[in-house]
C-alpha cells in the first residue's frame, strides 16, 4: 500500500478519534464536522480493505485490526512530523510539534517550574507546537525509544540501550506516614529508624527501591505506578512511603500527613532529560532543553540569592 496526502490525512483523523475516544472528542480536536471525520474514516477503512473501528449506540471501539493500524499510524505520524521538523531546521527554524512526556504531578514543583519553561519556549518560537504526555516513567520511556516521544523529564532509572540520560535537576524527597497511622502520633524526636522499619512500605518499581536506602531491611508491602497512587496508599493509613516535599506539603499543612525522621532522612530524586541515542536532536528539542536548563539555573541562584540576605 503506497500512502498518499489523502492516506495520512485519514491516519492523522483515525489517530484523533482513536486519541478520544470517539467522533465528538475529534472533531473538537480536528475542528472538523461529524460528516467530514466520517468521511475520513471510511476512507481509510476502503483503502485498508477492513474495518477499523466499531461505532453506534454501545460506543467507540477498535477492531483488533484497527488496533494495529493505530499503533502503526502512531508511530509514522511521529516520524513525518520529525521530518517536517528537520526540513525547517535546515532554514534554522524553530518550527514542528515538540512531542513532551513528564510524569505526574509535575505542574506542582514550584522549583522546576515547567509552566514556565514552556511558556517562555513558546513566546520565543511562536511557529511551534507542544503536545504534551503525562504518564508513569515507564510507559513514557517506552514512548520515547519507538519515537512517539521525542524528549522525556523523568525521574533517573536504571540506563537504557538506545537512550539518553543527562542530569539537569535534584528533587528533595521525604518518607511519610499518615493521621491514621500508628507512627502519626509517635514523638518525632524520640523515633527510631528500628521502629519505622517494622511498618510497611509503598514504593514506586522504576525507584529501584532507592526510597528504602535508609531502610534495608524494610517490608514492602505495597507498589504504586505512579505519585497519586503512592500519595492514596500513604493516606489510607496503611502503609509509610516517599513523596515529594512540594507535594506531601498540601496533606502536612492541613494535619493529615507527617515527615518520619525529617533530620535524618532526605532522600534526592535525579530528574534527567532523555532522548534517543543514534543522531543529534532536532533543533526544536535542544531548543526546548536549552530553555529548561537556562530556567533551572536562572532558579537555582534566585534561591542562593536569597540565602545570602
Amino acid at each position: 500500500m503506497k500512502l498518499s496526502a489523502a492516506d495520512l490525512k485519514s491516519l492523522s483523523v483515525f489517530h484523533a478519534v482513536t486519541e478520544h475516544r470517539g467522533f465528538a472528542g475529534a472533531q473538537t480536536a480536528l475542528h472538523m464536522s461529524q460528516s467530514a471525520v466520517s468521511f475520513h474514516i471510511r476512507a481509510l477503512e476502503e483503502r485498508v480493505g477492513f474495518t477499523v473501528c466499531r461505532r453506534g449506540r454501545q460506543g467507540f471501539e477498535l477492531t483488533e485490526r484497527g488496533t494495529i493500524v493505530y499503533e502503526r499510524a502512531k508511530v509514522l505520524l511521529a516520524s513525518v512530523d520529525d521530518f517536517d521538523s528537520e526540513m525547517n531546521e535546515l532554514r534554522s527554524s524553530v518550527y514542528g510539534t515538540l512531542r513532551l512526556g513528564v510524569v505526574d504531578n509535575t505542574i506542582m514543583d514550584v522549583d522546576l517550574d515547567l509552566q514556565g519553561v514552556i511558556g517562555e519556549f513558546l513566546r520565543k518560537n511562536p511557529k511551534a507546537r507542544l503536545n504534551i504526555t503525562v504518564g508513569s516513567p515507564d510507559r513514557l520511556i517506552g514512548e520515547i525509544a519507538n519515537g512517539e516521544v521525542q524528549l522525556g523529564i523523568l525521574p533517573e532509572m536504571a540506563q537504557i540501550e538506545g537512550l539518553q540520560h543527562r542530569q539537569v535537576y535534584t528533587e528533595v524527597h521525604r518518607i511519610y506516614c499518615a493521621k491514621r497511622h500508628p507512627l502519626f502520633a509517635r514523638d518525632s524526636a524520640q523515633l527510631t529508624v528500628e521502629e519505622v522499619i517494622n511498618h510497611p512500605f509503598v514504593v514506586r518499581p522504576y525507584a529501584n527501591l532507592q526510597e528504602l536506602k535508609s531502610f534495608p531491611n524494610a517490608e514492602v508491602g505495597a507498589h504504586a505506578s505512579n505519585m497519586e497512587a503512592q500519595a492514596l496508599l500513604i493516606l489510607s493509613g496503611h502503609f509509610i512511603g516517599n513523596l515529594p516535599h512540594y507535594y506531601a506539603n498540601h496533606w502536612v499543612e492541613r494535619g493529615e500527613l507527617k515527615a518520619l525522621l525529617p533530620d535524618l532522612v532526605e532522600i534526592v530524586s535525579p530528574f534527567c532529560v532523555v532522548t534517543r541515542t543514534g543522531r543529534r536532536p532536532s533543533l526544536i528539542v535542544r531548543t526546548f532543553i536549552q530553555e529548561l536548563v537556562a530556567r533551572l539555573w536562572q532558579q537555582s541562584h534566585l534561591v542562593e540569592a536569597y540565602k545570602e540576605e
